[in-house]
């Protein structure tokens, strides 16, 4: 043991011991709260590592070892290369990554190369120049250059580590842990060059604060590593190319390193170093193998990425039904969760059917299988699927794997359901449809014999009024032609009559002129009813020619006696009024009658007839001052006999003929009539138009 005599070497190696307890006791409380099994195991790794590494140092300190080793090696020496031996698994083997069944055998060979290269390079850069020059004895030389080449490993390892982290607490932790094992590669390098040259123990304090400074560093680093926050477990890691290319970059390097220093040596020294040209060769042949598995590896991503983006359920299972591969699409529909570590999957669990027992499986690892069944979910709901089964020939295992894909068909059922009720509301309905096809055609059948017999009288009806209206014409035509002539006999014997002046004297006078006056107005009446009889009858000829309208309307005014209002009446047609092609009779008739019922509905008044020329047509209006035609009733005066005031006790005496003769004598004539009203607050305006002479 070191004695008070040398206070600060005793101090120094009893710290280290200490320091190191520390860091393995900061590994063990971060392995209780990282996440994943695999994180934990190997950061319980880690603090077993430094807790023998703590052990031997407390062993050195005990049985006084501390500033060199006699006779290597020793116990301490033992505990401590297990210590690197435990230290160098759990860097190995910490996930730094989301597990990836394609990227194990390249992490494996990442390792491997790492490791032969920090090996070799030992070799060609220390062990084999210690030996030749003969400072030290083969043992000590041994035991140091495991001690240095463990450290080493332990570099290259943890910087890979830092490259591969993307977590900010990672990124810091391992930083730190990093650059305490190069701390501990120091002082394990310069402690090895003092025991190797017999250096004083006073010396050695120097190592021993190197290595309690390394061991806080790496409690340090355990420490930021288990206390992050708990948003930076739940956040998405941070993106960090640049570290990953450079780690897959570095083992490329390392090769490189150890076959070109190989060749330099070889260069200065003129003769191949045995051990390093077999380091180099087995290092370019992995390196090789290395870039094989990167390709596969990359193909494989491809598939695996499209298999785990579809939709549809997809997974490996074993002959005996155990799945051992599952994609997110299947884990999801199960509801068995999306865990990197999930637990292991039977197809007796998941499919109701007893794919087994019914030889399905015994099939499929034939020639396959397909059929339809249901998978049960974690919460024990069921949900139909269409099952591939296929065999995947694998030469290391006597019974093929099955690679299973399945289509969800809960949604295709649903609308198979959805159609055949769809169906039957159609059979239904068509069902009804027909029934009430049925009673549609029956009623049909029953309203076609009512609307037949209907239309057969109705055809008796038309024929019996036709003839009726035959009858009618006949009658008025012949009752008007009887009338006719008894009519001019009385009225010329009435103007014999009246012309002897001296013989007929007083109210007898009257008496004659009252009986001449209604003799006119019969006459007119029964003149009129024959002329409607005509033109019902199609017998009415008109003798259609170039009329002067001023002249039609001049002989239509003097036809009105004095007393019967004549003197109200105003002609206003122009002098250059062109000719109007009508029958000069038939224009004559309708002037008289639209005149005549001007004067007898106004009392007072001018009644003015209007002429003009217009597009073609001449247009002609007799309008009075009169009480007017309601709206309503505008077109009604138009039939026959229809009259405003058919009461017994109207004033003004007529037959409701004049305005019907007059429409269908000017449309026989090509024109036309309408009733308007007055240009005052009073009135009504007759306007009827007839073609021009001139026009083509």
């Amino acid at each position: 043991m070191p004695t008070l005599s040398d206070p600060w070497l005793f101090f120094s190696a009893l710290t280290v011991p200490l320091a190191r307890g520390a860091a393995a006791l900061a590994s063990i409380t971060t392995s209780r709260g990282v996440e994943g099994q695999r994180a934990r195991r190997s950061w319980r790794y880690l603090g077993t590592g430094l807790g023998l590494w703590a052990l031997a140092g407390g062993i050195a300190v005990v049985t006084g070892n501390v500033s060199s080793i006699a006779s290597p090696p020793t116990v301490a020496e033992w505990f401590e290369l297990a210590a690197a031996i435990a230290l160098s698994a759990a860097i190995a083997t910490y996930p730094i990554q989301p597990p990836d069944r394609f990227g194990r055998i390249r992490s494996l060979l990442d390792i491997t190369i790492l490791v032969l290269a920090v090996l070799g390079m030992a070799w060609l850069v220390l062990l084999r120049p210690i030996l030749e020059v003969g400072l030290s004895g083969p043992d000590l030389l041994f035991w140091q250059a495991v001690r240095l080449a463990s450290d080493l490993i332990l570099v290259a390892l943890l910087v890979r580590l830092v490259l591969l982290a993307r977590r900010r607490s990672e990124i810091v932790g391992f930083q730190a842990i990093t650059l305490a094992a190069m701390v501990q590669t120091g002082a394990d390098l310069f402690a090895g060059y003092q025991q190797i040259l017999r250096a004083p123990a006073g010396a050695l304090v120097g190592t021993h604060l190197a290595e309690i400074a390394g061991a806080l560093l790496i409690a340090y680093g355990a420490w930021r590593i288990g206390a992050r926050r708990e948003g930076e477990r739940r956040a998405s890691p941070e993106a960090r190319p640049l570290g990953p290319n450079l780690e897959a970059l570095l083992p490329v390097a390392m090769t490189y390193l150890v076959v070109g220093f190989t060749g330099v040596d070889y260069w200065f020294r003129g003769e191949v170093d045995l051990a390093g040209l077999l380091i180099s060769v087995a290092l370019c042949l992995l390196l090789v193998a290395r870039q094989g598995v990167i390709a596969g590896q990359v193909e494989m991503r491809q598939f695996a990425a499209l298999v785990n983006a579809s939709t549809d359920l997809a997974f490996i299972a074993q002959a005996d039904g155990r799945i051992i591969l599952a994609n997110p699409a299947l884990r999801s529909a199960l509801a068995r969760g999306d865990s990197p570590s999930p637990s292991p999957l039977e197809l007796k669990d998941v499919i109701r059917e007893d794919l087994s027992g019914r030889g399905d499986l015994a099939r499929a690892a034939e020639t396959g299988w397909f059929g339809e069944v249901h998978l049960r979910r974690a919460d024990g709901g069921e949900f139909p699927v269409s099952l591939s089964l296929q065999p995947v020939r694998d030469e290391r295992r006597s019974a093929p794997l099955l690679a299973g894909t399945a289509f969800n068909m809960t949604e295709v059922k649903a609308r198979e359901e959805r159609l055949q009720h769809a169906l039957e509301e159609v059979a239904r309905a068509r069902g009804e449809l027909e029934g009430m096809n049925v009673a549609l055609e029956t009623k049909v059948e029953r309203r076609t014999s009512q609307l037949a017999r209907t239309v057969a009288d109705l055809e008796r009806v038309n024929r019996e009024l036709q003839e009726l209206d035959r009858l009618k014409t006949e009658f008025l035509a012949l009752i008007s032609h009887e009338l006719r002539s008894p009519l001019t006999n009385i009225h010329s014997g009435l103007e014999l009559l009246l012309s002897r002046e001296a013989e007929i004297q007083g109210s007898v006078r009257e008496s004659l002129a009252l009986v001449q006056e209604e003799t006119d107005r019969l006459a007119r009446f029964v003149e009129a009813t024959l002329d409607l009889s005509s033109l019902e009858a199609g017998k009415f000829q008109l003798a259609i020619a170039s009329v002067s309208l001023a002249e039609v309307a001049e002989a239509a005014r003097r036809r009105f006696p004095l007393h019967s209002g004549s003197s109200r009446l105003r002609l206003r047609v122009p002098s250059d009024l062109p000719s109007v092609r009508a029958d000069e009779r038939a224009l004559g008739s309708v002037l008289y009658h639209l005149l005549d019922n001007s004067l007898k509905y106004s009392d007072s008044g001018d009644v003015v007839v209007e002429a003009e020329a217009q597009d073609g047509i001449i247009r002609v209006s007799v309008e009075d001052s009169g009480p007017g035609i309601p709206e309503e009733e505008r077109e009604r005066v138009f039939d026959m006999f229809h009259r405003l005031d058919s009461s017994d006790a109207r004033r003004v005496y007529g037959h409701g003929l004049g305005l019907p003769l007059a429409r269908r004598l000017l449309e026989a004539m090509g024109g036309g009539i309408r009733v308007e009203p007055g240009s005052g607050s009073r009135g009504t305006r007759m306007r009827f138009w007839l073609p021009r002479a001139d026009a083509g």
